[in-house]
Formats: structure tokens, C-alpha cells, sequence
């Protein structure tokens, strides 16, 4: 793991930022800090084999969206792929909850792999953690948000869909190619045997180019999201 100038790993720092910045929050309707949202969201990326840079993005996702911390600062303390990544997941708290929920589902079609799992791994904490308040206190849960469950369900099955279109849409590019996905998740390459390509490749650049364009979410996580949507709002079918 990477190394700060103290000793520490970047990892450790995160953990430590987070936990100062959103101390005195709580996570919705409960009186469960906040930071072990964050917290959990950097272990499911973990789990997932994501790499260091997505994790602490994951750890600090909410930082820029609902503290005092500043996009500025995380870059100067933990680098521009960090801050890019955080940026990406973060809303805009001035605009109305539809409109701030509509922009960042629209955003999410053409975000990168990395701010699109750890999307997944955000909402899927999320999820989770209604699934267990609502086996505790049943349709009582939904008291706590926006809307209720129908702008819940709509919500989350339209951040789903757009990481769905997103990827879609790289494999378009890629001429349809049959995607085979590696552990960790973080990169699909064509399925040689099943992969017909639309043009012959000119050199080893062109060959690189198109390997780096099917860059997919982290099929796990996705996997898991998209479950999570459909035992909550759809009954588990």
C-alpha cells in the first residue's frame, strides 16, 4: 500500500480524514455515526479486489458532497485520479433533490469505470442497510427519505439502468465484443474465441486502444446492486 510522508498508508490517512470530517453526522433517522457508511463502502470495494485508488475514493466519497473538505484538498492530499473519482460521485446539495438525483444519473452514462463502482458500492451499503431497518420496522424505514419508497425505488432503478447503459454503450463501441471479466473486476478484455472484430487492427497501439475502451464496472458489485434493487423494490424477482 502507498505511503505517506509519516508512515502511514493512504488507506489509514482516508479512514482519518473522513472520520474527522464527518464527525457529528449521523446516518438518516438513527443515531449510527456516519462514518461507518464510509467506512463500509471502502470494505466492499476491498472485498471486491478493487485497487487503492478506488478504495479511498470509496472512503471519501461523501467528504466534498456533505462536509466543509473541498475538492482542492483532496487532490493536494491524496491526488488527481482521488479527486477526479470524488467529484464524479459528488451532488450538487443547492439543487432540488430531483434535480441533483436527475444530473447524476445523466452523469453516470459516460463516468468512468472508477466513479461508477464505486456508485455501485455506495448504493449498495445503502440498500443493505434499509434491507436490515426495514426487517426491523417494516414500511416505517421509508419515513426517513425523499419521497417515500416510490422516489426510492425510482431512484435507485435509474442509477442502476444508467451504469447499465454505460456500459452498454462501451461495448457498442467495441463492435458488440462478448466481454469476459477478470476477478478483480476492474477491466474486461474480448473473449477471443466468441469475437468477431469490425476492422482489422492496424499495430499494437490501435490493439491497446481498444482493450482500454471496454473498461466495465466491477461486475461483483454491479451483480450485487442490481440484486439489492430487485429483492427491495421489486419483491426479488
Amino acid at each position: 500500500m502507498t505511503q505517506n510522508g509519516t508512515g502511514k498508508n493512504q488507506i489509514e490517512e482516508a479512514i482519518e480524514v473522513a472520520a474527522e470530517a464527518h464527525q457529528g453526522q449521523y446516518r438518516k433517522g438513527t443515531s449510527t455515526p456516519y462514518i461507518t457508511h464510509p467506512y463500509a463502502v471502502g470494505l466492499i470495494l476491498m472485498e471486491a479486489g478493487c485497487t487503492e485508488t478506488v478504495i479511498i475514493a470509496g472512503i471519501l466519497h461523501d467528504t466534498v458532497e456533505d462536509t466543509d473538505l473541498t475538492l482542492e484538498f483532496i487532490r493536494e492530499r491524496f491526488g488527481e485520479d482521488i479527486a477526479n473519482i470524488v467529484d464524479g460521485c459528488s451532488e450538487d446539495k443547492a439543487l432540488r433533490w430531483r434535480a441533483r438525483k436527475t444530473e447524476r444519473i445523466e452523469a453516470l452514462k459516460t463516468a468512468s469505470p472508477e466513479v461508477c463502482t464505486v456508485t455501485c458500492a455506495d448504493k449498495l451499503h445503502n440498500l443493505r442497510t434499509i434491507i436490515s431497518e426495514h426487517d426491523l420496522i417494516g414500511d416505517a424505514v421509508w419515513d426517513r427519505f425523499h419521497g417515500g419508497v416510490e422516489d426510492q425505488a425510482w431512484y435507485y432503478r435509474s442509477v442502476l439502468g444508467a451504469i447499465a447503459d454505460r456500459d452498454a454503450t462501451l461495448q457498442k463501441r467495441v463492435g458488440r465484443a462478448k466481454l469476459t471479466t477478470h476477478d478483480n473486476g476492474a477491466r474486461a478484455i474480448p473473449d477471443a474465441k466468441n469475437t468477431a472484430p469490425q476492422r482489422e487492427l492496424s499495430d499494437g497501439n490501435d490493439a491497446r486502444k481498444m482493450l482500454a475502451a471496454v473498461d466495465v464496472v466491477n461486475a461483483q458489485l454491479f451483480e450485487q446492486f442490481q440484486q439489492a434493487v430487485a429483492y427491495l423494490f421489486d419483491g426479488g424477482s
